[in-house]
């Protein structure tokens, strides 16, 4: 990597995503890099800076990622030959995602760098949390994510072709149907006996889903990222009629304050 600056743009829901970013920001940061980690959601796409590194950490959902992140995706400006490299977290594959991510900066003109994959804990519709398990792949996580910014630093960062089919899956997630789908099958409310009223769901809403009144009321662009569920502090969101479980890997205050 020649550039001496990365702004590392993320987005996580449960804070899986958030962990491997700066885990391969401060890998970077010791070997004399300035690393900008920026909310996806929150920062526009970045401008035509050539002395900059773009990074971009997302997980994965819907076999590739979330709409607004490929609207992001979509709206950088030209590279100019500046690196670029993905990070992606998942519980198991990262479907049509890789080779999109790869196809959008190589139009674009960045110059890719590597793209690291992360298995990180389960976090969707639990029912038990295995800790020994969720810990060993964190741990096992710090490790890669350490040998993937030495990769990116020294040049060799591998970028491996998408599996067969993924540019059919890239194209379900980038449609509208199985995004409704899949929030008509897992609607979110608010246990109103439990609600504090505090706000927090709807401030976090990367989509602005949740309009708060007396209480929070869901509308219909949901995209289950998890996220109001996850960093509700009374625990009220859920899935009405399943008792899934509250996950989440990192606290409110390093979500919000991971401007940095």
């Amino acid at each position: 990597m020649k550039e001496n600056f990365v702004d590392l743009y993320f987005f996580t829901g449960t804070g899986n995503t958030l962990l491997a970013a700066r885990e391969v920001a401060g890998a970077l940061r010791a070997e004399g890099k300035t690393v900008r980690l920026k909310r996806l959601e929150k920062n526009s796409a970045p401008g035509p800076d050539g002395e900059s590194a773009l990074g971009v950490a997302v997980p994965a959902a819907m076999f590739s990622s979330y709409p607004f992140v490929w609207d992001f995706l979509e709206s950088l400006p030209e590279g100019g030959g500046r690196g670029a490299f993905l990070i992606s977290t998942m519980a198991g594959a990262s479907g049509g995602l890789r080779s999109a991510v790869k196809r959008v900066f190589l139009e674009k003109g960045y110059r890719p760098l590597g793209a690291g994959e992360f298995i990180m804990p389960s976090n969707y519709c639990l029912t038990a949390i295995d800790s020994a398990a969720n810990k060993e792949k964190t741990e096992k996580m710090r490790k890669s994510a350490a040998a993937f910014a030495a990769s990116l630093l020294e040049g060799r960062g591998d970028w491996k072709r998408g599996a067969p089919g993924s540019g059919l899956l890239y194209g379900i997630s980038r449609m509208r149907l199985p995004w409704r789908l899949m929030a008509r099958k897992y609607p979110l409310s608010a246990d109103r006996d439990r609600c504090i009223k505090c706000g927090k769901c709807a401030r976090l809403c990367p989509v602005k889903n949740i309009r708060m009144t007396e209480y929070p009321e869901f509308g219909d662009a949901c995209v289950s990222c998890q996220r109001c569920m996850a960093f509700c502090p009374a625990a009220a969101i859920g899935v009405p009629g399943k008792n899934y479980i509250q996950y989440r890997s990192v606290g409110y205050s390093d979500l919000v304050s991971a401007d940095l």
